[in-house]
């Protein structure tokens, strides 16, 4: 009668690990097909470029950006009508009409010349600005009123 329990023990404890086997192997296969077949997946496709990859802003579209998150109420951009680069003269004449501007930075090495202000620049300064330069106006749109009556 020993011998049968004896056995019948070993019989059980295969039976478990054989089990414990089936099991074990069966999870292993069933996390290893959840991964993605890289094979498949680049067969024949490139690999996008990141949608995360920030692009590279010129310094002139970096520096109109700084004067836009200043919150200038007018930002002006001022470039020679030649073309060429801004002189000592020319930013004298863009110092002088331009006294109250809060901001003045030059930019595309020295191309540009851009003006962050909170008040407009007046129309007999603008007038001798636009006769000597060229004129860009990236000012934001004026705050709408929400105080209005709707119902004139």
């Amino acid at each position: 009668m020993m011998t049968r329990k004896i056995s019948r023990g070993v019989e059980e404890s295969r039976s478990r690990e054989v089990v414990g086997t089936l099991v074990l192997t069966f999870f292993i296969a069933l996390t290893g097909a959840c991964g993605a077949n890289d094979g498949t997946l680049k067969s024949g496709k490139e690999t996008p470029a990141s949608s995360n990859a920030q692009l590279t802003k010129s310094v002139f579209e970096e520096d109109l950006g700084s004067m836009r998150t200043a919150d200038f109420r007018f930002v002006y951009v001022l470039r020679r009508k030649d073309g060429g680069k801004i002189d000592a003269e020319d930013r004298s004449v863009i110092k002088a009409q331009t006294t109250d501007a809060n901001r003045r930075m030059s930019s595309d090495d020295d191309k540009a010349f851009i003006i962050g202000t909170n008040t407009q620049i007046p129309p007999k300064n603008m007038f001798v600005l636009m006769a000597r330069f060229a004129v860009e106006n990236y000012s934001p749109p004026p705050v709408a009123n929400t105080n209005a009556n709707a119902n004139k």
